[in-house]
């Protein structure tokens, strides 16, 4: 079974379900089951100018809880369900609506994270050709080099190579950036590029010669080798996701590894200016539901 989270209630994430759902196949959509609130359900079939008779092969389990937000309300009730060979789509939020034990979290691999224990968690995301592993995330760039330590870096990059194999394939090559500019130049323009190349001396160990850097952001790229299933490691958000989405645009995952069942979202956020207006590019839900529909069937044919 794949769930889906519905979202904020205010941006395009129902949407781009919606109009994905309508192209999907009936046994595809025999698999699928939306979380949502009826009513932010009823509205966006509105404002689509659809009838709701078009989604009577969808399965649906309204939440009526008022008394949180919806997006919260809809994850809490798919982890309630979830079994380790489903799946969880999350279509996007706004970090403000995501509440755990009366907290806000900074999103929902912050969520995930507080809700199972698991403070390292990886973020990852997965493209047409790429794949990148966000070493750190929404943290503050002053604090990135305090939060990167070895046993962190072995910790999120176990989880990926291993999450990666369960679900999707193993990789022939990772490829670190360094922290600093030049990777630090050999200690001249800082020493904290050192741990990753402890770390990598340690994963070697159990995976192989299959580890190189790191290198500067700036050149990072120029090692992608289209021969090769890569991925590439980034120590901070912007270093990596500035380049995956300048290339791929809205057609990537966003990925939790690491949980007892696989997480994945659209690499993009709720749009709040094309709600309601019918303008929403469901390329990347498209993607996404591709990639689900594949990891579903190669685990039923196992």
């Amino acid at each position: 079974m794949i769930y889906i989270t519905q979202g904020h209630e205010s941006g395009i994430g129902l949407e781009i379900f919606l109009k994905s759902f309508l192209l999907l196949t009936s046994h595809q959509k025999n698999q699928i089951t939306l979380i949502v609130n009826q009513q932010h359900l009823l509205n966006n079939i509105s404002d689509l100018n659809l009838s709701f008779d078009l989604f009577k092969d969808l399965k649906l389990i309204f939440n009526s809880d008022t008394t949180a937000f919806a997006s919260t309300n809809s994850l809490l009730t798919a982890l309630e369900l979830i079994k380790p060979q489903d799946l969880l789509i999350t279509l996007p939020t706004s970090k403000d609506q995501l509440v755990l034990h009366g907290k806000n979290v900074a999103g929902y691999t912050e969520f995930f994270r507080e809700y199972f224990h698991k403070p390292n968690l990886p973020m990852s995301f997965k493209g047409l050709d790429q794949n990148i592993m966000l070493l750190s995330d929404h943290i503050p760039l002053n604090s990135v080099t305090k939060y990167i330590t070895k046993q962190r870096i072995i910790e999120k990059t176990t989880i990926t190579l291993d999450s990666f194999k369960k679900y999707f394939f193993s990789f022939d090559q990772v490829i670190f950036a360094g922290i600093n500019p030049h990777a630090g130049e050999n200690g001249i323009l800082g020493n904290e590029d050192f741990v990753i190349k402890e770390a990598i001396t340690e994963l070697e160990n159990k995976y192989g010669k299959i580890f190189i850097g790191p290198f500067s952001g700036d050149v990072l790229h120029a090692y992608k080798d289209a021969s090769k299933r890569q991925l590439f490691i980034s120590m901070y958000h912007d270093q990596g996701l500035a380049p995956f989405k300048s290339h791929f645009g809205l057609i990537g995952l966003n990925i939790t590894l690491g949980l007892p069942f696989l997480r994945l979202s659209v690499d993009h956020g709720t749009a709040f200016e094309l709600y309601a207006k019918n303008k929403a590019n469901i390329m990347g839900m498209l993607y996404l539901l591709k990639q689900a529909f594949e990891v579903i069937d190669v685990h039923q044919r196992n």
